[in-house]
């Protein structure tokens, strides 16, 4: 979140105004991110502790490894004071705003990783179900050690992290097998040879993927 408090930090130092949004269609609106940037650290130069600060901070962060233990230990108590000044100083609206841009750079993250994962799991299916003569395995557990080094770790937005694996072995779901989905955030895999679903692979979330459709969908 560091590089978002910078820009906060950036952003809380401009003059009276320049922190609201522009009209659509205006200049404003239409000039280039780093041409805002600039009139805004151009704005700090008014306050030159607050450059220094950050300019030290960025160098703390960069080769802090090289610091004795016991001058960070110092130093931590002093951060933590001035941290709070900062928070104080952008104020609720700024930091909440921040934390909102931070959680969806996260969960944007978070859901291209666990798509990637989806489809490279169910390549891992379709090469075991051609080495099987067109079978799937009873449970995509059974292809660890062979086509798999073990099952996948899942950390879908709105869940935290988990492998967990739901077989179903029925023809209960076959109209709609999303009905399935218990909203564990792992896997859910229908091993019925039987049913419409036989082989298929799920993520076992209900919540909204970026397009509006439930993960449970993709």
């Amino acid at each position: 979140m560091t590089r978002f408090i910078f820009a906060a930090l950036l952003a809380g130092a401009a003059p009276a105004g320049a922190q609201d949004a522009p009209a659509a269609g205006s200049q404003e609106a239409a000039r280039p991110a780093a041409t805002q940037a600039q009139q805004v650290e151009a704005a700090l130069k008014n306050y030159p502790e607050i450059m220094q600060i950050m300019k030290n901070l960025s160098v703390l962060m960069e080769r802090g490894a090289e610091v004795p233990p016991e001058r960070m230990a110092a130093l931590a108590p002093e951060l933590g004071k001035f941290n709070t000044l900062v928070k104080q100083t952008l104020g609720e609206k700024i930091l909440a705003d921040i934390a909102a841009r931070e959680k969806a750079i996260e969960e944007k993250e978070r859901t291209g990783a666990a798509l990637q994962t989806l489809r490279a799991f169910r390549a891992a299916l379709q090469v075991s179900y051609g080495q099987n003569g067109g079978k799937y395995p009873k449970s995509p557990a059974e292809m660890v050690g062979v086509n798999i080094t073990a099952v996948p770790e899942l950390y879908l937005p709105g869940h935290e992290r988990t492998n967990k694996l739901t077989v179903i072995n029925s023809r209960k779901y076959d109209k709609d097998a999303t009905k399935a989905v218990t909203d564990s955030g792992g896997w859910l895999y229908f091993s019925d040879p039987a049913s419409v679903n036989y082989g298929l692979l799920l993520l076992d979330c209900s919540h909204d993927g970026p397009d509006g459709m439930p993960f449970s969908g993709y």
